[in-house]
């Protein structure tokens, strides 16, 4: 079984003289500009679209091509985000459309009952009562029409600098006000850069180079300035004594690989992709590095003693022990009060959650199974099942972190993951094992682990 990897990110914060500051925001500058370009050209018609030299040369080669793959994994990054956010709208959208259609239904039935036998008022009651219900309708489907045909036309409709603060130029009428204004945006749309590595590349990249500092447990970075800001900054900016928080066995098995790769060629580098973002405090380094699990799992997991099923819900991870016969021994449920919460609190809440399953199924010596699905299979799923109020619980954000934060831990702490279709597993799970066990219908679905196994289900 290959080894499996993950990309973890760790960040610092950077104290910086004046120079070296006002050096970032011009490459900063520069570098959304031709972020901005690059945008433009895309959603042209593929006809019209230039290539990558065509487009370096129209732009005047502001900086190497290496930076530029910085900007072109930043707008695929974008546009992948807003394509995927725009699916999860979609089947948002469907689930509601279909569960008020159906309540819309049942009013309409109400509504001729009551005609017949009820009194002027309660009809008049109902007949408000369905307007207001077709008039959502009705919005729903034109906002779910207008995405439909987004998506046919391959639209990307991204603000740069954020939807809500160019709404807020139309209140804007003194002069004062407006100049303000201009400020915040033009620091909106030019806060951030973004630096890719390769592992052939000098210290993981080429643009920006890790190194050890004299300081114990401390790092310097030579910062590598575009060509036309050299006359101004010079040809590097070097940043000294930076220390991470967190991740530092991470960065520093990156650094050291990189170190010994520049006397032995025969190593291997490790690829070190480098984010500078400006905000009210100053500027934050995002390094984000390849992270391996080990060659084979912790030697204390067998799985031929069983593993550990797990079946994700918006309010709870309902878990189950499998022995090596798909047997159940005993189920956990691992609360997730995510609802009036905001995304730092979610995180906080599904950290919390992860970090206790994984130490359960360290207690028990098993891996851990989930399931093969992304956000909108899962929407999809809970509305055949009759579960509409999941449906409309489940957060897209909330199911990525899970997801995500399972996997993370699984690497770092040596415990497989298995992800398996879970195809039928919830009906087999209400038809055989609910009952049986007295499990609700979330832990007789965490039964997936059966499947890792290979047992039938005659």
């Amino acid at each position: 079984m290959d080894t499996p990897t993950k990309t973890l990110t760790f960040e610092t914060r950077l104290d910086l003289i004046h120079e070296q500051d006002a050096a970032l925001c011009q490459y900063a500058e520069l570098w959304n500009q031709v972020k901005f370009r690059w945008f433009a050209n895309l959603q042209k018609p593929k006809a019209q679209q230039l290539n990558r030299t065509q487009f370096m040369h129209e732009m005047g080669m502001p900086f190497s091509y290496r930076v530029f793959q910085g900007v072109r994994q930043s707008i695929k990054g974008l546009i992948q985000s807003y394509q995927t956010n725009r699916n999860n709208r979609l089947v948002t959208l469907d689930v509601k459309i279909k569960q008020l259609e159906k309540t819309l239904n049942k009013l309409e039935k109400r509504r001729d009952h009551v005609a017949e036998k009820g009194s002027p008022q309660q009809a008049k009651q109902l007949r408000n009562r369905l307007r207001q219900k077709e008039v959502k309708l009705r919005r729903w489907q034109q906002k779910q029409a207008a995405l439909v045909a987004e998506k046919q036309e391959n639209k990307t409709p991204i603000c740069f600098g954020g939807r809500k603060l160019l709404k807020e130029r139309q209140a804007l009428e003194t002069g004062s006000a407006i100049e303000g204004w201009k400020q915040r945006w033009h620091e909106a749309r030019h806060r951030e850069f973004l630096l890719v590595g390769s592992h052939d590349e000098s210290w993981g990249c080429q643009n920006a180079q890790l190194s050890p500092s004299e300081q114990e447990d401390a790092y310097q970075l030579k910062l590598l300035v575009p060509h036309q800001l050299r006359a101004t900054f010079g040809t590097t900016i070097n940043i000294d004594r930076l220390q991470f928080k967190h991740g530092k066995a991470a960065i520093a098995q990156a650094v050291w690989q990189n170190q010994v790769k520049k006397h032995d060629k025969s190593i291997k580098g490790q690829s070190l992709s480098f984010r500078f973002k400006r905000d009210e405090k100053g500027w934050r380094l995002l390094v984000s590095v390849e992270v391996a699990g080990p060659t084979e799992q912790a030697e204390w997991i067998d799985d031929d003693q069983g593993v550990i099923g797990v079946d994700v819900n918006p309010d709870h991870l309902a878990v189950v022990e499998l022995d090596r016969n798909g047997n159940p021994l005993q189920h956990r449920t691992f609360d997730l009060p995510l609802h009036y919460k905001n995304d730092a609190q979610r995180a906080a809440i599904i950290g919390d959650a992860v970090r206790d399953l994984m130490d359960f199924a360290a207690q028990q010596s098993k891996a851990v199974v989930i399931e093969k699905l992304d956000f909108q299979q899962k929407k999809r799923q809970y509305q055949k099942q009759d579960h509409p109020q999941y449906a409309r619980m489940l957060n897209a954000f909330a199911y990525g972190k899970i997801k995500d934060l399972i996997e993370t831990q699984s690497i770092k702490r040596g415990i497989r993951l298995y992800h398996v279709n879970p195809a039928y597993t919830s009906l087999l799970g209400r038809m055989k094992y609910r009952d049986r066990h007295g499990f609700s219908d979330h832990h007789a679905a965490a039964f997936i682990g059966r499947t890792l196994s290979h047992l039938t289900e005659l």
